[in-house]
């Protein structure tokens, strides 16, 4: 009995489901109204790279995000912590002041009979010297009226919907995590002997984008990226993911690409692959030229 009947009915198989898969997650993302992220941290100067460019970013949609670094790198989790919590303190200010700002400060036109600025109110409505200081010693007693008529109390509801909204907001960019994987080749380390740290890094890879599910990975040069971009491309092959890849190359690299741009340009793994310089472009015409983004 021939089985090419059951291997093209596993094909089909698979294939349906691939397109299955696709159209769920398709739908899924579009419901959304945010993006998960995949950030690759690399160490030194990658790093501080990357959280410039990501600080052009409005975090309150790219969220939630995952920071991914190399097991050696000491570094990379504490500036991702420092970043998420300057990012979260600014939203949450400018939160605040965005609720406090007073929001009709439109002049208000006086009515008929009111007193205008640099007019003395008629006789019959001019309140006494004594009346006056009555009124304002009753509002200094205990109990009285602590506050200004107009005046904003500090237990406002403006006040209590403005540190309940700032609150949101430095809850909703907190919303991060940091995945650490083996490195894929330290410096130095030959060739043969990176294999089988290239493909432990590769499996590690695997775990994080099937956790995560992200829809976006930044990646800007550092070697952990590519096992990265790796994974999340075969994931969405497969319909078992839907990150795409974005590579920004470093602006050091001002007439060749790093090796890992090399790697991912000529793979065709990430899709825009954007570079700094336009020579850089010329030099490599499938690449985006962005400007300066760093």
């Amino acid at each position: 009995m021939s089985a090419l009947p059951f291997v093209a009915g596993a094909a089909a198989a698979l294939l349906l489901l691939r397109l299955v898969l696709a159209v769920v997650a398709a739908v899924a993302a579009r419901r959304r109204k945010t993006v998960r992220t995949l950030v690759v941290l690399g160490s030194g100067g990658h790093t501080a790279e990357m959280l410039a460019l990501l600080g052009g970013f409005d975090l309150s949609i790219y969220t939630p995000r995952c920071y991914v670094v190399a097991a050696t790198d000491a570094m990379g989790p504490r500036k991702a912590a420092a970043f998420e919590a300057t990012a979260a303190a600014a939203a949450a200010a400018a939160a605040t002041a965005d609720e406090e700002a007073p929001g009709s400060a439109q002049k208000r036109t006086p009515a008929k009979g009111a007193a205008s600025p640099g007019r003395q109110p008629p006789a019959a409505v001019r309140r006494s010297p004594r009346v006056a200081s009555r009124t304002a010693a009753a509002a200094a007693m205990p109990g009285g009226r602590k506050h200004l008529p107009g005046a904003r109390s500090p237990e406002s509801p403006a006040k209590r919907r403005a540190a309940a909204q700032a609150a949101a907001i430095q809850q909703q960019l907190q919303q991060y995590s940091v995945a650490v994987i083996p490195r894929s080749r330290e410096v130095g380390q030959s060739w043969s002997s990176s294999v089988p740290s290239t493909l432990r890094a590769l499996w590690a890879a695997v775990s994080v984008v099937l956790d995560h599910a992200p829809e976006l990975v930044l990646c800007n040069g550092p070697g952990t990226c590519i096992p990265v971009a790796v994974a999340a491309a075969a994931l969405r092959l497969l319909g078992l993911g839907s990150a795409r890849v974005v590579y920004v190359e470093s602006i050091a690299r001002v007439c060749r690409l790093s090796l890992s741009g090399k790697i991912l340009y000529h793979s065709r793994l990430a899709s825009p692959f954007f570079v700094q310089w336009e020579d850089l472009q010329q030099r490599y015409p499938r690449a985006a030229y962005a400007g300066r983004l760093m």
